[in-house]
């Protein structure tokens, strides 16, 4: 095989019902210097014995079994074993669309990054697509352009690793944050944006994002999410400085922390307290979000959503415990309505 150009990192976990769909589509790829590394995170149905095949039958395709220890410590491993000049993630229940890796690697010219678009299917029914708006290379200052370009409506273009091809040296030491379940894809992402100095862009569709009818209402309302924001958000935040501080002068990316930072998870946690009745509301933990919140020097009562007033009228009050028993009010008034 000539020299290893991608290694394509597939985490697995209990995939049996769309793992040969996954898979056929890599192997289908006109693309040939490429591996892939099939990671079986303790699968306990018949996705092991897949991945066993096709490793048997392509000696391009590895697998390796481990304990269960969720997606990022599967794809930690994949990481750890990949030899090729680039990764890439693919996830087991979606699919690379034909041709999409020769497409990427001819915008590919050493950059540290390509960004390719994606399909969203629902139940197998192709929908949405979201995709950088033209095919280019950005390198240096030019990157100002590549945020300017690719930060729209909520990073729904930087959110997750799939669809991107990043350069394994730039990667380096960097890996999934396993002690977090909920937007590790997204800090990985973000933390990688922060140590690379190029990116090229393919405004075309490279990847199937296939979301099933029982992964639609992900679970954004409980105890479990609550505790997992308060994880998340300040490592975020920290990656979020580190990108201001190498692009000062880039409005979308100084924007980030008022728009996403707190005008979409520190928000939806201040909807929670007032809806929902929780043992986490409580001083210490709106203490800690209002904290996150003055780091927004420019945040205002009617500077986020119309919906918000309350929250902020609340927050510019800035009395925690006044706050906490409104909260707690509204929310056991709301439980009595639902009842």
């Amino acid at each position: 095989m000539d020299k290893c150009r991608l290694s394509i990192i597939v985490p697995v976990y209990n995939a049996e019902e769309y793992l040969d769909r996954c898979l056929v589509s890599i192997l289908e790829q006109d693309f040939a210097p490429y591996e892939v590394i099939l990671v079986d995170d303790g699968s306990t149905d018949a996705s092991p014995l897949i991945c066993d095949r096709y490793s048997a039958t392509d000696p391009r395709f590895r697998t390796i079994h481990k304990v269960n220890g969720g997606v990022s410590s599967a794809r930690n491993a994949g990481l750890d074993l990949a030899k090729g000049e680039y990764v890439m993630f693919v996830d087991s229940d979606d699919a690379l669309l034909p041709d999409s890796l020769e497409m990427m690697f001819e915008q590919i010219v050493g950059e540290d990054l390509a960004v390719g678009g994606y399909t969203v299917y629902i139940e197998g029914t192709p929908g949405n697509e979201v995709m950088p708006r033209r095919s280019t290379t950005f390198k240096g200052e030019d990157m100002n352009l590549f945020y300017d370009e690719n930060i729209r409506r909520n990073s729904e273009m930087l959110d997750a690793p799939w669809s991107k091809i990043f350069r394994r040296k730039t990667v380096g030491d960097l890996r999934f944050c396993e002690d977090l379940s909920y937007a590790e894809d997204k800090l990985f992402v973000f933390s990688f944006l922060a140590k690379c100095s190029s990116a090229a862009t393919c405004s075309f569709p490279v990847y199937a994002y296939h979301v099933r009818a029982g992964s639609l209402g992900s679970d954004v309302r409980s105890d479990r999410h609550l505790m997992q924001l308060r994880r998340f958000l300040p490592a975020y935040a920290e990656v979020l400085s580190a990108l201001v501080s190498r692009y000062p002068s880039n409005r979308k990316i100084n924007y980030l922390y008022h728009k996403d930072v707190v005008g979409r998870y520190l928000c939806r946690i201040l909807n929670i307290f007032s809806r929902r009745r929780t043992q986490l509301l409580n001083d210490d933990y709106l203490s800690w979000v209002y904290g996150m919140m003055d780091a927004d020097k420019g945040l205002g009562v009617f500077s986020v959503r119309t919906g918000q007033v309350f929250n902020m009228i609340l927050y510019k009050i800035g009395d925690v415990k006044f706050s906490v028993r409104t909260y707690r009010f509204l929310s056991r008034m709301i439980s009595l309505f639902k009842k």
